[in-house]
């Protein structure tokens, strides 16, 4: 099964900590459950915004593992479970999340009931999903990723299942961007970006999120919170992915004026061979 690291500090540090940290302003006084948690520094992070938190993921050595990294928090509980059959009672829960899920299981449907089972009337689910066009088309495929799926499709599933949902889209820039992608909410997203002609311009983003996340319930009401979120732009203090491409450019600089070195060493050495040879009559 694949998992993210927290040893990871590239690409998925910030794709996955963006998400958390994004969300963790909106379960205050909340009951939260994070299907599918995996290390479970997510939940820890939700724990100490929210009234209580419960991770569930199917592998027990994870779990025991998050249950002994975060047990600090008297207000987060671990359990091991198949989390299209939880344990949780029926509506108890404020809001459902589940980050990078849907793509490992094929029962998207009967995934989206279970979420719905636990799920108070007035609950939220927040859920995010590669979007199988951008991150499939750009990158070899993830053999963890049973099956993937398209913007359309995902808008689709998210709304034969829910009432009423809003939809964001997430992508690696320097940091990690996160916007609205449908254009009923305010606060449009947009950046400063540099033209070929070096001009500033400020305009929106036209790359398309290689991540898509809904914020889906069966009431209007409850996303009302999140309907004035704009853009979220997230990264950290010491600028660790930019500083690691930054070297690996160097490198890579380093490495090609070597080669060039090497190709000129070798352009005169072939010269002197040629010389020798035509001395020798060969």
């Amino acid at each position: 099964m694949e998992r993210y690291d927290t040893k990871d500090t590239y690409h998925a540090w910030y794709e996955h900590w963006h998400r958390y940290h994004w969300i963790s302003a909106f379960v205050k006084d909340l009951t939260v459950a994070d299907l599918a948690c995996g290390e479970g520094y997510g939940s820890a992070l939700l724990a100490q915004h929210a009234k209580q938190v419960t991770g569930i993921d199917l592998s027990s050595a994870t779990i025991e593992h998050a249950k002994k990294k975060y047990q600090e928090f008297s207000n987060l509980n671990y359990i091991q479970s198949d989390i299209l059959n939880t344990p949780i009672p029926d509506e108890s829960i404020d809001m459902v999340v589940s980050f990078e899920t849907l793509e490992h299981l094929t029962a998207h449907h009967a995934l989206l009931s279970e979420f719905k089972r636990v799920m108070k009337s007035k609950g939220v689910l927040v859920i995010s999903t590669p979007d199988k066009n951008v991150y499939s088309g750009s990158e070899t495929h993830n053999e963890f990723h049973l099956e993937e799926l398209t913007q359309a499709e995902f808008f689709d599933l998210i709304s034969s299942q829910f009432e009423h949902a809003l939809f964001f889209g997430q992508q690696l820039q320097t940091g990690s961007a996160l916007a609205p992608i449908a254009d009923n909410l305010s606060g449009a997203a947009s950046s400063i970006c540099v033209e070929q002609n070096n001009e500033f311009k400020l305009g929106n983003n036209q790359q398309m999120p290689t991540y898509l996340i809904a914020i889906a319930s069966q009431s209007k009401q409850a996303l009302t919170p999140f309907k004035s979120v704009a853009a979220s732009f997230f990264n950290d203090s010491n600028n660790s992915l930019f500083n690691h491409y930054e070297q690996q450019v160097k490198r890579l600089i380093e490495a090609d004026q070597t080669i060039k070195k090497l190709e000129t060493q070798a352009e005169i050495q072939n010269q002197v061979i040629n010389q020798l040879k035509a001395r020798l009559g060969l």
